[in-house]
């Protein structure tokens, strides 16, 4: 029961970073045609991109973990499903995707639809009595309709690696990762008028590269109230080297043991910046 108590808390933090509510900014109501200059550089950055977390722990061998859970933040809203299987103790194979996301596109309009997807591996190692570490990789695979916004259409490599700590009713977790983006595509200029097309085709010049690293650094404590009820906090940055553009968020959830293998979390999270936005995440863990 502790062990999976510990673990739901992971996943409330996973399904939070998978809402990219600490990752760069999904778009909102942002008219971006309003000041070309300025809302190029945010298109860039509000790419629809999926946040993918990462923690130290992995699934026991032969056991597998069904999240189903839904994010909204500033009229986003995103409905991820992921599916964790443990081929080993120490080795842990992933993939999720998100059959509804809705969003804006680069006018400003709304849009919705099938998001992107993704498989992963994490192995964990050097495990004692209170420290464990992990790493991750995820290729995220553009399931999501560039056409439409939804997505970038393109491939994006996501590394990490976590150190956990469990000590009687206390915990924390630690993260970093670099993940490779590659840069969104500036939309189809057919669809405007000649004048935005040229301001468009302008600035396309002042971005041509492929990849964006970004840097995430998560981390915070977690407190087990009774054994089927824990919670946690923490604070995550960010950061787009390409783009030189950081973002700042602070994030605390619960989560409650239903049964032996049910889980529920709810959570939300608050960015820092300027024009920060409240977002709030829950979802539901099964183990097999």
């Amino acid at each position: 029961m502790k062990a999976f108590n510990r673990s739901l808390l992971v996943l409330l933090l996973i399904l939070l970073l998978s809402s990219n509510v600490f990752s760069q900014p999904r778009g909102g109501r942002n008219r971006l045609l309003d000041l070309l200059g300025q809302t190029a550089y945010s298109y860039l950055l509000s790419a629809n991109r999926p946040g993918y977390g990462v923690d130290a722990f992995t699934m026991e061998k032969g056991k597998t973990s069904l999240s189903l859970g839904i994010s909204y933040s500033d009229e986003v809203i995103d409905v991820p499903v992921s599916l964790s299987y443990g081929i080993t103790d120490n080795l842990e194979l992933s993939a999720g995707s998100s059959p509804f996301t809705q969003s804006y596109n680069f006018s400003g309009s709304k849009i919705s639809g099938v998001g992107d997807s993704y498989l992963g591996a994490k192995y964990s190692f050097l495990e004692s009595d209170y420290f464990i570490y992990g790493v991750q990789g995820i290729i995220k695979i553009p399931t999501a309709s560039s056409s439409k916004e939804l997505g970038t259409g393109k491939v994006d490599l996501y590394f990490g690696v976590a150190q956990g700590f469990v000590k009687g009713n206390f915990g924390y977790d630690l993260s970093f990762e670099v993940n490779l983006l590659q840069r969104r595509d500036f939309p189809n200029t057919a669809k405007y008028p000649a004048i935005i097309q040229n301001q468009i085709d302008s600035a396309k010049s002042g971005y041509d590269y492929r990849f964006e690293p970004e840097i995430v650094i998560s981390g915070g404590p977690s407190f087990d109230i009774s054994k089927r009820v824990s919670m946690y906090a923490g604070y995550s940055f960010s950061r787009n080297t390409r783009l030189n553009y950081n973002s700042h968020s602070v994030y605390s959830g619960i989560g409650f043991v239903l049964s032996k293998k049910i889980g529920l979390s709810l959570g939300g999270s608050y960015g820092l910046e300027e024009a920060g936005t409240w977002g709030v995440s829950g979802g539901l863990n099964f183990l097999f």
